[in-house]
């Protein structure tokens, strides 16, 4: 971009202040739908919860709460999250992205933490300092923030975007010359503009593919990755389901794989309803689908075609909202900036008015 436009005059088309009311802080389509969602359940009593899934390191049941995540008992659902910095745009731009890269690392713990996710650990972070170190070492540069005025463009993750841009309102309060622009794509499609150079920052709810660092290479595109965080993926259920407490993860493939024949609850369990089940979840251009269709079904990409997938995660919780009988899962961090907490028997969303996020 050629022309200076304030924080607030854009990120992807709306204003930063508008993007974080939004529920998670997932963009464009995610703020229209978040609102609506937020509007309706109101006059509906919609509510949601999370279902506990069992560990793969113990076999007891969790629900996806800060103290399950940073202890690492949620697993396979618990996820490290990071950025990739364009070592091209660091050289185009060595002020202001040195800069930004350096702040977003300072304050990595509470960008996360307060945008709903789990920050890394203190050697996580400072090893993120020193190899970011290292990097402008060997590039030779020295940043100046005297002469911090460019415009950094991060693309990728929606699961990420509300830790990158926290990081980005708080660096633009410091440096009001600079603008940080955040493009919540998903992380599929935004390594894809990475890989090409048409970004300066990656927000990623997964590590880089083959295919895609290949893709990179190709294009002499070189960059650094740093974990800025974690994530655990809720399994979430319409408050009304009573039957559903716990999910094994043999029945979370039983339900996802590829060609299931698990359409009504009572294939699953003949004390459980004679009713379909709603299936919603994210698209394959999500990081988040990357990461869960691996981890349940054991092959990235492998998972039934019969659901409904989504770019944004509270689209996702919407739906369930509406239907006693559906099921899904995404980021649970878009469930806390509902409103949600983790491991209750049911949220009512009608209380997400009162909430802070929605009164913004």
């Amino acid at each position: 971009m050629t022309d200076k436009q304030s924080a607030t005059e854009r990120i992807g088309g709306k204003s930063r202040r508008t993007f974080l009311a939004g529920a998670g802080a997932a963009g464009l389509a995610s703020l229209a739908g978040c609102t609506a969602f937020l509007e309706d359940a109101a006059e509906t009593d919609a509510t949601i919860a999370t279902v506990a899934v069992e560990s793969d390191e113990d076999g007891e049941y969790y629900h996806p709460t800060e103290d399950n995540i940073e202890s690492g008992v949620y697993s396979p659902l618990t996820r490290p999250l990071f950025i990739y910095v364009n070592h091209a745009s660091l050289e185009e731009k060595p002020d202001t992205l040195a800069a930004f890269v350096q702040h977003y690392f300072e304050g990595q713990h509470d960008f996360s933490r307060d945008t709903g996710y789990y920050a890394a650990t203190d050697e996580v972070r400072d090893e993120n300092k020193e190899e970011f170190q290292a990097v402008l070492d060997d590039l030779g540069i020295e940043p100046d923030g005297d002469a911090v005025d460019d415009d950094i463009d991060c693309s990728g993750s929606n699961t990420v975007a509300p830790v990158t841009d926290a990081a980005g309102e708080s660096f633009e309060a410091e440096y009001p010359d600079a603008n940080i622009y955040v493009d919540p794509e998903g992380t599929g499609a935004g390594f894809e503009a990475f890989a090409e150079g048409d970004s300066d920052v990656q927000s990623a709810s997964r590590e880089i593919m083959d295919e895609e660092a290949e893709l990179a290479e190709e294009n002499g595109v070189e960059y650094s990755s740093y974990e800025i965080g974690w994530d655990g993926l809720s399994v979430v259920k319409h408050g009304e389901n009573d039957w559903m407490e716990e999910v094994s993860l043999d029945e979370l493939h039983a339900i996802w794989q590829y060609e299931s024949d698990v359409d009504m609850w009572s294939d699953l369990d003949d004390d459980y309803p004679d009713e379909e089940i709603e299936l919603w979840g994210r698209d394959s251009d999500s990081g988040t689908f990357d990461y869960f269709t691996e981890e349940i079904n054991g092959e990235v990409g492998s998972i039934r075609t019969d659901y409904s997938a989504h770019t944004h995660t509270d689209s996702i919780m919407e739906g369930i909202a509406d239907n006693q009988y559906a099921f899904g899962w995404g980021g649970v961090g878009y469930f806390q900036e509902l409103g949600g907490e983790p491991g209750e028997e049911e949220f009512d969303v009608e209380d997400a008015d009162d909430g802070d996020e929605a009164d913004e």
